[in-house]
């Protein structure tokens, strides 16, 4: 029964995925009773002919009709059941949601039942259950990262999504007195100067700007900005061995320096170029009492002349276009800094900036929601700053995003799953946020499994790949692509890139998830971190600095090519391609790292930005302070991996049943592990055939063998989670 559970899923999904990404013309009338009748329809009609779909494909496959009904009848249940749920996406979106959760807890009880019944053996079943586990996570990662996709891509009626405010007029008797801070540490000064004079051309007749230099050694970096603001007007103040960095800065700024009258306070990065009209459009959103903060998105510029910034400037895109206005809909979007107002009245009640997080911004949003006040994120852009001109930099921001984020995963704990405070969709909101970051360590560990089967396979064992390859050909490889087909398209149709841009900007993820991976474990143990450092790389960099800078990366690819090679050994089974074919997109991912660090340094720039790059390492000259209990995190975690891989190769003291999809009489795969794949090769009938879903030892694979047999399962990967990471500045 599982079986044709997991066949509908296997099908259906993909199906469904499909058709949300067809475009298709957006109805004007959205609200009301008549759009909710017509989405409510056209999903029950959806439904139904995807049923229908499903049906005919089961009975081609020569399930029971038994099974069949069964199957589709609790597909179109579960479907159903989302309606609540999803009433406000169009169709498309509800089918893609609904049939994909289908399909993940289809594979999750196929799996588990499998892993308990098909004679692995005590510790090969422990070593499945704590694999198991683990695919548990990655779905549960999937499954957030596709309510995004799906909010995004199929809402008709958004309810708080800001996609146009208009300029507060001059003949208004309101404009409450806004104070900018501007926060700089180690800044060429030629570029701070250039945001001062951008922020004294704001169209607002009530505000003010305050630079706070924090902790610049290099008194040429930090005094002509300072002789500039006395000659504006504009104030300025530095600070020398000041601690909490950022955040201390900027408490420094409010508590000191912000002029006692204002209301509203500013983040604005030492880079970013503001538009005039950025207050105007902005701050009559605090009319309502209600909100505590607003946020626009975190935009850049010069990036088109370069390819390498062009993908980096979409992987950039996805949280601004994608992950922002879902979060927002449910009254969860973040603080990220600059690009943001906030309300004075709440800043001081919260606390100020706590200077323990080193993704202060989030944090501060966090507990401005819990204590009642409202967050807004607005759709359109209104500054642009530059984004890291090296891929060391790149990875360095990317640890303080996520050991950030996982910091608000330990300290909020409590208030993103029982405390008072905050909604459903709130915690939810920041919760996925947080356990998103996780998806880069999965990913690597899931990695890990893969290379272990390989060489297992080359070295002569293997016979459960052989066993279960009808199971691997039909389900895992529909995973992997769904993901990374998914992930791509959601790219080019939420953020507008080519399709070229969208896979790079999916290989500049892929690129940075071995340093994420560690930011995610060391944020478990260790309470502060300070910026992570890696080596500069020269102006023009050659090969072996970049595979030095990023060795390893490198290692870990080689190490990949090596899988890859030794799964290619045994083409004579379906074990070994499809091995290789999953050791393909992490491999290149990883590559990928010293791929970039070259492209980044060789990119051509204007002067400005060529000198700011230059200079970048000087702002992460910094070491990271984790502690030993983050290293001893690390070694455990490797370990874990590795007794997980020992107990899955333990030999079982029987055979091995296959788990099977279809019936034992439904040609799936060679008689032999000796013979060449053939999959409309029949398979020798049983003579009492089994259901879909109950183990045999006959049916595709090879033939039973005496003796203890290799009983390592093959390592599945996940569907492929991109990190969705919480800009901060």
């Amino acid at each position: 029964m599982l079986a044709a559970l997991l066949l509908v899923g296997i099908v259906a999904a993909p199906l469904c995925s499909a058709a949300l990404f067809v475009p298709v013309h957006r109805p004007r009338r959205v609200a009301g009773a008549w759009p909710a009748t017509r989405r409510l329809t056209l999903a029950v009609l959806g439904t139904v002919v995807v049923a229908l779909v499903l049906t005919e494909v089961l009975r081609l496959l020569s399930v029971t009709p038994t099974h069949v009904a069964v199957a589709i009848g609790l597909f179109t249940a579960s479907s159903m059941a989302w309606l609540p749920a999803t009433r406000r996406w169009n169709a498309r979106a509800h089918l893609a949601w609904a049939s994909a959760v289908f399909l993940f807890l289809a594979y999750l009880a196929f799996i588990a039942l499998w892993t308990v019944t098909s004679g692995l053996g005590t510790w090969g079943t422990l070593g499945g259950l704590l694999l198991w586990a683990f695919e548990l996570v990655a779905a549960v990662m999937a499954c957030a990262y596709l309510w995004e996709l799906c909010d995004a891509l199929g809402t008709e009626h958004w309810r708080r999504r800001v996609t146009d405010t208009p300029a507060q007029s001059a003949e208004s008797d309101r404009f409450p007195f806004v104070s900018l801070h501007v926060p700089a540490h180690n800044e060429p000064p030629e570029m701070v100067i250039e945001t001062l004079r951008s922020l004294l051309r704001i169209d607002y007749p009530n505000y003010e700007v305050v630079v706070i230099d924090d902790n610049t050694e290099d008194e040429a970096m930090w005094q002509p900005v300072q002789a500039w603001c006395a000659e504006h007007g504009v104030t300025f103040a530095h600070l020398s061995q000041w601690p909490g960095y950022k955040s201390g800065a900027l408490n420094y700024a409010l508590g000191e320096c912000a002029n006692p009258d204002s209301e509203i306070v500013g983040v604005v990065d030492s880079d970013y170029q503001i538009d005039p009209g950025f207050l105007r459009r902005c701050v009559p959103l605090f009319a309502d009492p209600r909100v505590g903060f607003i946020q626009a998105p975190q935009d850049y510029r010069g990036w088109h002349a370069s390819s390498y910034l062009r993908r980096l400037y979409y992987s950039y895109r996805y949280f601004f276009a994608i992950s922002q206005p879902s979060r927002n809909e449910r009254d969860g979007a973040i603080f990220a800094g600059t690009m943001g107002l906030i309300r004075k009245q709440a800043l001081v009640e919260a606390g100020g900036w706590d200077e323990w997080c080193i993704t202060e911004d989030a944090e501060l949003s966090l507990r401005l929601l819990r204590a009642g006040w409202s967050g807004l994120h607005v759709d359109a852009s209104m500054g642009r700053g530059v984004m890291p001109l090296t891929f060391e930099a790149l990875k360095s921001q990317r640890y303080r995003w996520c050991f950030g984020g996982i910091q608000i995963l330990r300290m909020h704990l409590p208030d993103l799953t029982i405390h008072k405070g905050l909604t459903a969709g709130q915690r939810w909101a920041y919760l996925s946020g947080a356990l998103q970051w996780y998806g880069d360590l999965l990913g690597l560990v899931f990695y890990t499994f893969l290379l272990v089967g390989a060489v297992n396979l080359a070295l002569g064992g293997g016979q459960l790949f052989r066993s279960l390859s009808a199971f691997l050909v039909a389900t895992v490889p529909a995973l992997v692509v769904l993901g990374l087909v998914r992930a791509v398209a959601l790219l080019r149709r939420g953020t507008g890139a080519t399709w070229r841009d969208a896979v790079g900007a999916f290989f500049i993820w892929q690129s940075t998830s071995l340093v994420v991976a560690r930011a995610s474990l060391q944020g478990l143990f260790a309470r502060r971190a300070e910026f992570l450092r890696t080596p500069k790389t020269g102006e023009h960099a050659s090969v072996f600095q970049v595979l030095r800078a990023n060795w390893a990366e490198t290692t870990l690819a080689l190490f990949g090519l090596v899988g890859i090679v030794a799964a290619l050994t045994r083409v004579d089974t379906y074990g070994g391609p499809l091995l290789a074919a999953l050791l393909v997109v992490p491999t290149l991912g990883l590559a990928a790292a010293p791929f970039n660090s070259l492209a980044a340094q060789r990119s051509m720039l204007p002067p400005e930005l060529a000198a700011r790059r230059r200079s970048e390492w000087i702002r992460d000259r910094r070491s990271i302070v984790a502690g030993t209990t983050a290293g001893m995190a690390s070694l455990a975690a490797v370990a874990l991996v590795a007794v997980i891989a020992t107990l899955l190769t333990a030999p079982s003291p029987r055979d091995v049943a296959p788990p099977r999809l279809l019936r034992p009489d439904t040609p799936t795969s060679p008689s032999s592990p000796g013979s060449s794949p053939s999959p409309s090769a029949p398979a020798s009938p049983s003579p009492s055939p089994s259901s879909p879903s109950s183990p045999a030892p006959t049916g595709p694979g090879p033939a039973p063998t005496t003796g203890p047999a290799p009983t390592q399962p093959a390592p599945t990967q996940p569907v492929p989670v991109p990190t969705t990471p919480l800009p901060t500045s």
